[in-house]
């Protein structure tokens, strides 16, 4: 699918950016669905730059990253949330840990931005913990600056056709390896991190019950 979005955008790329901020917006609606659909959005994130330069382009990828993780968030949670609660809910461990998790989410969520997995999945994961919006938004907001920044520079900077800026016959950019790194070490520290906030949530219960 995001291969046929990417064909139509190069087919459409005079008339969209013909189009000036009404087709950077346009392509935000289009990055939105995206993600609602849970597909990889990286090769979409390298076209926004390869189609409106790096200014446009950018602007275009944050208004389309925050409003989709913001959608994905809200269905989640008002759609799912509920079931998840009644299912587990009555477990005490179960809990104590949501409740942890909602009071310190926002370092979660700041260290899961980094890791290698589907933007949109991610989204519609923390919408079925106690996260508050507000502290999921603002932490979602600022740790994709780097990756949307990036992706749309890799965009925005290559002469070459699209077919090979995403990845047919291109060599990588060592700053990808670089991102690739943060991840694997973001996965670990907030992995760790979860593991400490569910075993202390389960101590603090014990104690009020001694």
């Amino acid at each position: 699918m995001i291969n046929q979005i990417i064909q139509w955008l190069e087919a459409s790329q005079t008339y969209i950016q013909s189009l000036g901020w009404l087709g950077v917006f346009a392509f935000a609606g289009v990055f939105v669905v995206v993600q609602m659909c849970m597909i990889p959005g990286s090769p979409l994130a390298i076209a926004a730059g390869y189609f409106f330069g790096f200014t446009h382009g950018f602007v275009g990828l944050m208004i389309g990253t925050t409003l989709g993780a913001t959608v994905n968030f809200l269905i989640s949670r008002y759609l799912a949330r509920e079931l998840v609660m009644r299912k587990f809910g009555k477990n005490e461990k179960f809990r104590l840990i949501d409740e942890a998790i909602g009071r310190k989410g926002w370092k979660i969520i700041a260290l899961l931005r980094f890791v290698p997995i589907p933007f949109g999945l991610a989204n519609y994961s923390f919408g079925l913990t106690s996260v508050k919006f507000l502290p999921y938004f603002i932490a979602t907001f600022f740790t994709v600056i780097p990756a949307n920044a990036f992706f749309v520079w890799t965009g925005a900077s290559s002469k070459e056709s699209l077919d090979v800026l995403l990845g047919k016959g291109r060599p990588r950019h060592y700053l990808e390896y670089v991102f690739l790194g943060v991840g694997i070490i973001a996965a670990f520290l907030a992995l760790r991190y979860v593991a400490k906030i569910a075993q202390e949530a389960i101590n603090e219960g014990r104690n009020k019950k001694v």
